[in-house]
């Protein structure tokens, strides 16, 4: 448990580093007119992870539920034109799991929380002195689903797919890409709207990828999906 415990925070290293390191840097880089803003943010997440298999004789669809999420992100530019930010947003990406077999499909919920920590660089169209901003995004994090409490106790009694599974939190590297427009509103307040895809490994939650011991659960699924966030937020300058 403890060496399970010590790689899931490692990998969460660089991430939180990243935005560490540019917070610490704020109040200077602030001074030297480097526009530092903070976006206080709520978005939308389609995640795009649906899967059909059979399992022990039977066929089961699984899927995550559209979800919302409140984050913070704070902005450096670097040059006219670059800049660079760091992340952090928690909401819930619920899990539905449907036994094909059963008529009509039997469908269960089980309750997920989301937290994603990204840094990502940034291209603006425009110069700093712009009210209206469009820019292009690419970056790096992780991505955190945690089952609820009654989650896993509802997956370890009632059983998951083909029987009953531990299921615990994990985390999932993640690549994301996409686009926005940041316009200034006031001197000190702005806007912001941000599309974009984050790529990553279909999440398991912590179930296995094939059958282990006579009866116990698991979770055959593989390749890659994708998390679709629109995010709408209040953009708060250091500098008018």
């Amino acid at each position: 448990m403890r060496g399970k415990r010590f790689t899931m925070w490692q990998s969460a290293v660089i991430p939180v580093a990243a935005i560490l390191f540019l917070l610490s840097a704020a109040p200077p880089l602030a001074a030297q007119g480097s526009n530092l803003r903070f976006t206080l943010f709520g978005a939308g997440s389609f995640l795009k992870a649906d899967r059909t298999f059979p399992a022990e004789g039977e066929t089961y669809h699984t899927e995550f539920a559209a979800g919302g999420r409140a984050g913070i992100r704070a902005t450096l530019d670097i040059t006219g034109h670059f800049s660079v930010e760091g992340a952090y947003a928690y909401g819930t990406n619920n899990f539905r799991l449907s036994n094909l077999n059963e008529v009509p499909p039997l469908v269960r919920g089980f309750g997920t929380s989301a937290q994603q920590i990204d840094g990502n660089f940034l291209y603006f169209f425009s110069g700093p002195r712009s009210r209206m901003r469009p820019f292009g995004t690419f970056g790096f994090g992780i991505l955190r689903l945690s089952p609820s409490s009654a989650a896993k106790a509802d997956a370890s009694t009632e059983g998951f797919i083909a029987g009953p599974a531990t299921l615990s939190s994990g985390n999932k590297f993640d690549f994301n890409y996409g686009f926005g427009i940041e316009q200034k509103l006031m001197p000190y307040i702005g806007m912001r709207f941000d599309l974009r895809d984050y790529v990553l490994a279909v999440p398991r939650l912590g179930a296995p990828p094939g059958p282990g011991a006579p009866g116990a659960g698991f979770f055959p699924v593989s390749g890659l999906a994708h998390d679709l966030e629109l995010a709408f937020g209040i953009v708060i300058f250091t500098k008018p």
